[in-house]
């Protein structure tokens, strides 16, 4: 096991009963009583992924209680969210893998899994609704507006060779991090903290966020298809332009000159991918990258300085490592 991959092993067994009960209460929310419906339903991966949304939840809300059980709903609504956009995406990205498995549209067609993934996020708002908290409402219809405009933002950037770093970091604070900073944020409001604490959580969040997109877009580059549980290079492929491709476009050298070109013209073809990808590692992209991942994820360690020592704190500082570590 990667030393990092045993950091979140551990945490997840130290937290495993309210995980445990975050899973029992997310297939109880999406039981159907339409037979269809339910087959749909089922078919999705069970345990999948890292659960990394919930488990925020659900530390952020121990930093200030000892009581989780207050946060399981959230910290469902939030898988169950991650869950539907991950359905909506691979339709949007034509990805017919999801995390090993065929994608739900690879099994159902792309009608059926965007109407699931809309059902699914029906369910996860009437969770919140139950709760009567309006703040937790305005925080996650928020985020999930700020999503919308990231993917849309992602779509009109593809491409674009000129594309600048800044509008690369603006589009994954709205598609990734802004989730990840709602998650610590609800978790910190369900245990009623204190409003400057509930925003260092959320500071927390976002450049964990950041850090962890980062990182998954070297991933891209340096993991194989059976651990990325989907094609690699796929971003690249579908002229996604991530932060290792445009270092490499700002470079003056042959390699950028290569890349600019191919993206241009579009001719990712598997030679020419292969060719990019060792350019990127030949150049220094993967390691400035690195960098950038590294600086994030100390900024979301120093958040964590306004919250009363706690062992969640000590979880989340420790999470701050995993995001990068657990590529290299």
């Amino acid at each position: 096991m990667h030393p990092a991959d045993a950091v979140l092993s551990e945490i997840a067994r130290q937290w495993a009963e309210p995980l445990a009960r975050v899973e029992e209460e997310m297939w109880r929310v999406l039981t159907s009583r339409d037979e269809r419906m339910a087959r749909v339903l089922f078919s999705l991966p069970k345990g999948g992924g890292k659960r990394l949304r919930p488990l925020l939840v659900l530390l952020s809300a121990q930093c200030f209680q000892e009581e989780v059980e207050p946060a399981v709903p959230v910290a469902v609504c939030a898988e169950l969210v991650h869950t539907a956009t991950l359905m909506h995406d691979d339709v949007v990205d034509e990805s017919p893998l999801r995390r090993g498995q065929p994608a739900a549209h690879s099994l159902w067609g792309n009608k059926i899994a965007i109407l699931a993934g809309d059902h699914i996020f029906a369910r996860a708002i009437d969770l919140l609704v139950a709760l009567g908290d309006l703040r937790l409402l305005r925080a996650m219809s928020g985020m999930i507006a700020d999503m919308g405009e990231g993917e849309i933002m992602q779509i009109f950037q593809t491409y674009d060779v000129n594309l600048k770093e800044e509008e690369y970091i603006e589009r994954i604070r709205r598609k990734t991090a802004l989730f990840l900073s709602t998650c610590c944020k609800m978790g910190a409001l369900v245990a009623q903290a204190p409003e400057r604490q509930v925003a260092a959580l959320a500071e927390y969040g976002l450049f964990l966020g950041l850090s962890f997109q980062v990182v998954d877009d070297i991933l891209d580059f340096v993991s194989d298809e059976k651990t990325l549980g989907k094609p690699a290079a796929n971003d690249l492929r579908v002229g996604n332009l991530t932060l290792p491709v445009i270092y490499s476009l700002r470079q003056n050298g042959e390699g950028g000159v290569f890349i600019r070109e191919a993206v241009a013209a579009r001719r990712l073809d598997h030679e020419n991918i292969a060719k990019i990808v060792e350019i990127l590692k030949r150049e220094g992209a993967l390691e400035y990258a690195e960098r950038v991942a590294w600086q994030y994820a100390d900024k979301a360690r120093r958040a964590l300085d306004e919250l009363p020592p706690s062992p969640a704190r000590e979880a989340l500082a420790n999470l701050a490592s995993y995001v990068v570590e657990r590529s290299f």
